[in-house]
């Protein structure tokens, strides 16, 4: 079976584009004239175009495209279609040509004798779902496998829908409040100066300073942005560098309130994946190497690195995990009951679900505090420059009287 890109006439001239599979161009072309297309033009995708694409990074499912697909398999999988049935169906049923072109290059794969984990590493999946769908595959599981799967993306999801709301809504407020204050200072204030100059009379300090500042920004704006552009091309720069980032990180979880929330995003993902992972029949060390691969902040990540060596010697992965201060003590303390009880999947499971409810509702919280006090700050700035255009102006009608 191959992959064809058409472009036809339909009956009332309209032109089509779209993809269908089929054993070969005449196929393909007979498919589309039961459907009443006139094919004007049609060519194979082939393999070397699917490789070109998926070096490019343009042939790769988003997150919330992985979920959609693990939910139908596991549903199609479960009504009793055979595995190319099911991603048949799932490949007609993607909206975007880029995902139909994904799921059916998985198919072909498996066609051609490779395993679904094979066929989904090929088209650059994470390596904790590949390893997940091995696992699957191996113990005869596999819709099980895509369930979890399509729950663990669903959680990551959540919560970075989470993170994402509690930032993207204050910077916005900032960044308006930004712009109306640059506004300000370099539309209204250079006029409101051209009227105060004729009238000869002393200005206030408040004035004289926010004339002082709006001159600058007007002269000296050009090396203001040459700089701000200098200063995050070095950031970006000097972050590819391990002890920069080091240095970073270890910054961020030194912070009174940052610290301790970052560590709880950090331990949930990565108990979520962990506990996923041995759930699904993975070794635990070759678990605990993907599960590793979740930190984000590299003091986090040498801990969860140690913490696998020290399980492959035959240590507690809980004593292990507890080394760095930041460590929530409550993942601690739940990891070790769940080892000793012989049920650390579940417990490791039960470690995400708290961690992220807990950081959801510290997110709501921030969001109730960070939405009054930006505005309140935002209405001072503004404030405070109309005080300064307002202020000459009363002198001058002190004047005219």
């Amino acid at each position: 079976m191959s992959l064809f890109v058409y472009e036809a006439l339909d009956r009332k001239g309209k032109k089509q584009k779209g993809e269908i599979e089929a054993a070969s161009e005449r196929a393909a072309r007979q498919l589309l004239k039961k459907r009443d297309l006139v094919v004007r033009r049609m060519t194979v995708v082939t393999e070397k175009s699917r490789r070109a694409e998926r070096t490019s990074g343009s042939l790769k499912l988003n997150a919330s495209e992985t979920s959609i697909f693990l939910e139908q398999l596991a549903t199609l999988t479960a009504a009793g279609m055979t595995l190319t049935e099911a991603l048949g169906s799932i490949a007609e049923s993607m909206e975007g040509k880029r995902g139909r072109r994904v799921v059916a290059a998985i198919r072909q794969s498996v066609l051609e004798g490779s395993s679904l984990a094979q066929a989904l590493q090929q088209q650059q999946f994470e390596e904790v779902i590949c390893n997940m769908v091995a696992a699957g595959e191996e113990t005869g599981q596999l819709e099980a496998v895509a369930v979890r799967l399509s729950e663990l993306l669903t959680q990551r999801q959540q919560l970075q829908q989470d993170l994402l709301s509690a930032t993207l809504y204050p910077a916005i407020i900032l960044g308006f409040g930004i712009v109306v204050m640059l506004f300000l200072l370099a539309v209204v204030v250079p006029q409101v100066v051209s009227v105060f100059e004729h009238t000869g009379g002393e200005l206030p300090w408040l004035t004289k300073m926010v004339i002082a500042l709006s001159e600058f920004l007007r002269d000296k704006s050009i090396y203001l942005f040459l700089a701000l552009v200098v200063l995050v091309a070095g950031w970006r720069f000097a972050l590819r560098m391990e002890h920069i980032r080091w240095w970073r990180d270890q910054l961020y979880l030194s912070m009174p309130l940052l610290g301790p929330l970052l560590a709880k995003i950090e331990m949930a993902r990565f108990a979520r994946t962990l506990g996923m992972l041995m759930a699904g029949n993975v070794p635990v060390l070759a678990a605990l190497h993907i599960a590793n691969q979740n930190w984000n902040l590299l003091p986090l990540r040498k801990v969860g690195l140690a913490a696998g060596e020290s399980v492959r010697e035959g240590g507690s992965l809980a004593q292990a995990l507890n080394v760095h201060p930041r460590m929530p003590h409550l993942a601690y303390s739940m990891m070790d009951v769940g080892e000793k009880s012989g049920s650390l999947d579940k417990m490791l499971v039960r470690v995400a679900d708290h961690f992220e409810r807990d950081v959801s509702r510290v997110l709501k919280r921030f969001l109730t505090v960070a939405e009054p006090v930006l505005v309140l700050f935002m209405a001072l700035c503004v404030g405070t420059l109309a005080l300064a255009i307002l202020l000459p102006i009363a002198e001058m009608n002190e004047l005219v009287r």
